[in-house]
């Protein structure tokens, strides 16, 4: 990581180039994705809970919000990263074999804690597990980026939230599930994507082949963990490239005040974190730095 980071000062100003050379984009990118609260900034407010996004939002205007969408055994598209409601809330037992009812008598905040367990805040405030319903209502101008962490009939449950909801231009897909993200490309081509293991496996093969040249994106965003950029050996000239061809470049979970420094630096398009405020301070020093 630090190797790559020490090569990287040739990123600055990267992603206005890849603007410059890219393709017309879709509306999701119509506005800067820089700073991302990963699960609506999970070390500041409960992680996925309406209450918490619109606190991240209100505090951050423009913030993309990262979450998990799950179905509930009756079929409804909760917002929660765990299988099970354990770790985050009151209750026990999977998300897949409880009626939303039943997951919405939790107290969502039960577990929250800023001092490593020592008091709990937001304990009997009335937080509960959101829905995607709930927060795209709640939340009309947010832009989104939803994780599907389920097989293809999620993906069918939540496009029909979002279209119902008139939301397409502002919800961006990821999933580790590719069948998942093959059906909401056939059932919503139009809509923003994330590149998942497999064609983010070819988009990394490409970069290194001789035919880059003629490679077509099939997706909009390559968003990695740190730790991949090492593993993977990407270097500062392949990124570049790829945000050249117009695919954004996103970062994650990225939680320490340096980290955030050395990629703004870099030019990535995208960082989500789980404290949004501390790379919101470094993102507006660095926008200082640079006037």
């Amino acid at each position: 990581m630090i190797r790559i980071v020490a090569r990287c000062a040739c990123f600055i100003s990267i992603s206005l180039l890849a603007i410059a050379e890219s393709p017309a984009q879709k509306p999701f990118f119509s506005r800067q994705i820089l700073l991302g609260a990963h699960r609506g900034g999970a070390d500041e407010w409960p992680e996925n809970t309406l209450f918490g996004f619109q606190e991240c939002a209100k505090a951050h205007p423009g913030i993309l919000l990262e979450t998990d969408a799950r179905l509930t055994s009756d079929g409804a598209v909760v917002l929660l990263h765990d299988k099970s409601v354990d770790r985050t809330t009151n209750g026990t037992g999977e998300v897949s074999s409880l009626t939303l009812e039943q997951v919405k008598a939790l107290d969502a905040g039960y577990k929250f804690t800023t001092d490593n367990g020592t008091t709990f805040p937001q304990r009997g405030k009335g937080h509960t597990i959101a829905t995607l319903k709930e927060v795209l209502e709640a939340l009309p101008d947010a832009h989104m980026l939803v994780e599907l962490k389920g097989e293809p009939a999620l993906a069918d449950a939540a496009i029909k939230i979002i279209r119902d909801a008139k939301a397409e231009d502002r919800v961006l897909f990821a999933s580790f599930v590719p069948p998942t993200m093959d059906r909401a490309r056939q059932l919503a081509p139009d809509m923003a994507y994330c590149f998942d293991m497999k064609n983010g496996t070819v988009l990394l093969m490409a970069v290194r082949g001789a035919k880059w040249s003629d490679y077509v994106p099939q997706a909009d965003v390559l968003s990695i963990d740190d730790g991949m950029i090492p593993r993977y050996n990407l270097t500062p000239e392949e990124i570049k490239k790829i945000q050249a061809k117009g695919i954004r470049f996103q970062v994650h979970t990225i939680n320490d005040p340096a980290q955030m420094k050395l990629f703004v630096a870099q030019g990535v398009d995208s960082i989500l974190t789980d404290k949004p405020t501390a790379l919101a301070n470094v993102i507006a020093e660095a926008k200082t730095l640079t006037k």
